[in-house]
């Protein structure tokens, strides 16, 4: 059974890992998505697709040693609540052959009792009708040793749902979710000649916090 044993939010994007990742190997998938979001931001710095920001910063961890395994079906979906968030979510894991991953996402979130966090940060921009994309990736070691990761985005916007009945009107919001991202093996030695990228590109916002460390 997958422990987990450490939590970040790297930028935009909840990381988790499971107890049989090594340290070095937390530190470089770390460094790789960071990288990815730093490179992404620069590259459509002001309002832009969602999905063409996504894409960008998937390709940005291809380049960094990240090879593709599988592919989030994009098939979009409805949610009122984080629960069905999970559920759903874990269900969608499941079927790429990473069962482990995703029991991994659910028990970070239930663990960090960030489900009242999230569904806030969904339901402040519900209020004000807007979308965004919020990314999670738990992250194992398999026992060929091979590191994988699941990167799961969810391209959220608003839904408005008016019922009329007779003349009584009722509306409620749902946020519309659009899952993206893949299932990916952590290649150490394409890693190895992209190390010094990577870091470049880090050290340059050193003055930001770009990583906090979630206590668990």
């Amino acid at each position: 059974m997958t422990v987990l044993a450490d939590a970040v939010v790297v930028g935009g994007c909840l990381l988790s890992f499971a107890s049989e990742v090594c340290p070095q190997d937390k530190q470089d998938v770390q460094g790789c998505l960071l990288y990815a979001e730093l490179a992404a931001n620069d590259k459509y710095p002001g309002q832009v697709s969602k999905k063409a920001w996504f894409d960008y910063y998937q390709g940005r961890l291809l380049k960094a040693g990240f090879i593709l395994k599988a592919i989030v079906p994009s098939d979009k979906f409805r949610v009122s609540n984080v629960n069905q968030l999970l559920s759903i979510s874990h269900t969608i894991i499941g079927r790429l052959g990473v069962e482990r991953l995703a029991q991994l996402i659910e028990e970070t979130y239930r663990v960090l009792k960030l489900d009242e966090f999230a569904w806030n940060f969904f339901r402040d921009n519900v209020a004000n009708g807007g979308s965004g994309i919020l990314k999670c990736a738990p992250c194992e070691r398999l026992d060929s040793g091979d590191v994988v990761v699941c990167l799961y985005g969810l391209r959220y916007s608003t839904a408005v749902i008016e019922d009329d009945f007779f003349f009584w009107s009722e509306i409620d919001k749902e946020v519309v979710i659009t899952p993206d991202g893949g299932v990916f093996a952590f290649n150490r030695e394409v890693f190895e000649n992209y190390r010094e990228r990577v870091h470049e590109k880090i050290d340059a916002y050193s003055d930001k916090v770009l990583v906090q460390k979630l206590k668990l």
